[in-house]
C-alpha cells in the first residue's frame, strides 16, 4: 500500500478549482499536490477549498490526522493563505465556508493567530511522528499591508478597485517583522519554504516567487496555470 500525501489550502491548492474570471476555461489538469505525490509514488489525499484561510487549513488537516489511521501518512503539507480571511461552519455537519476579509481584529491578530497555527500544526505533527513541510503558498500579510485588488476580496469584480489598509502601512510592516521574528524559536524553519515570510528577510510566498507573469492565468486571474502546478510541485519535490 503506498503512502499518503496529504495536503490542505486554498485555491492555488484545490483540485476542483476553476476560474470564475474565465468560466469557459477547462481547467481539468492535475494540480500541485497530485503532481507531487506521483513524484513521491504516493496517493493523494487533497483538503484544500478555494477562498480558505489558514483556520480551513489547519483545522482541515487536524481532522484528518486525528481521526484516521497514521501510519498510512506519508507526507502533510499545508499550503498557507492569506491571513486576512475568515473560516467559519455551519450546519451540525459543520460545513466550511469562508469570507475573504476578517471582520474583527487588524492585521497584527490575524498575523498572530496564523504564526500559531503554524506551531501547532508543528507540535500535531511531532505529536504523531508525521514528516512534514509547511508552504507559505499565498503572502502572508503583504497584500492587505499593499491594498487588496478587487481579485482578492470579490474574485468577479474587474474594476480597479483597491481595497486601502486603514493604517501606516511602512511603519505596521517593521512591528509585524519583529512579530515573526519572536516565532523563530519555535518554527522549524528548515521544514518551512517561504521563512521567515517578510520579503526584507529573504521570506516569500510561492505565489510571488514561482507564479508570476507567464504561470498565471491571465493578467485578471493570478492563479497558477498547468505549467504553474508544474513549477509548484517540482519546486517543492527537489526541496524535501
Amino acid at each position: 500500500m503506498k503512502k499518503i500525501l496529504l495536503v490542505s489550502g486554498c485555491s492555488n491548492t484545490d483540485k476542483n478549482w476553476y476560474s470564475e474570471l474565465h468560466p469557459d476555461l477547462n481547467c481539468s489538469w492535475p494540480k500541485w499536490p497530485e503532481l507531487l505525490a506521483k513524484k513521491l509514488d504516493m496517493d493523494c489525499v487533497n483538503l484544500a477549498k478555494s477562498g480558505a484561510g489558514n483556520e480551513f487549513i489547519y483545522t482541515s488537516l487536524l481532522e484528518y490526522i486525528t481521526r484516521n489511521d497514521t501510519s498510512n501518512i506519508g507526507l502533510v503539507i499545508p499550503a498557507w493563505s492569506q491571513n486576512q480571511r475568515k473560516d467559519y461552519q455551519t450546519g451540525w455537519q459543520g460545513r466550511w465556508t469562508n469570507d475573504r476579509i476578517e471582520s474583527r481584529g487588524d492585521v497584527f491578530w490575524w498575523t498572530r493567530k496564523s504564526l500559531d497555527y503554524y506551531v501547532s500544526f508543528q507540535i500535531l505533527c511531532e505529536r504523531y511522528n508525521l514528516n512534514y513541510l509547511q508552504v507559505q503558498m499565498l503572502s502572508l500579510y503583504q497584500d492587505w499591508l499593499a491594498g487588496l485588488k478587487p481579485r482578492d476580496t470579490e474574485p468577479r469584480f474587474k474594476t480597479s478597485f483597491i481595497h486601502k489598509y486603514p493604517g501606516d502601512a511602512e511603519k505596521d510592516n517593521k512591528k509585524i517583522i519583529k512579530m515573526i521574528d519572536s516565532y523563530e524559536v519555535v518554527i522549524n524553519t528548515k521544514r518551512f519554504l517561504g521563512w521567515p515570510l517578510s520579503h526584507e528577510f529573504a521570506g516569500y510566498s510561492l505565489q510571488k516567487k514561482l507564479i508570476q507573469n507567464k504561470y498565471e492565468i491571465s493578467d485578471l486571474d493570478s492563479h497558477p496555470n498547468k505549467i504553474g502546478h508544474q513549477k509548484i510541485a517540482e519546486f517543492i519535490y527537489v526541496r524535501l
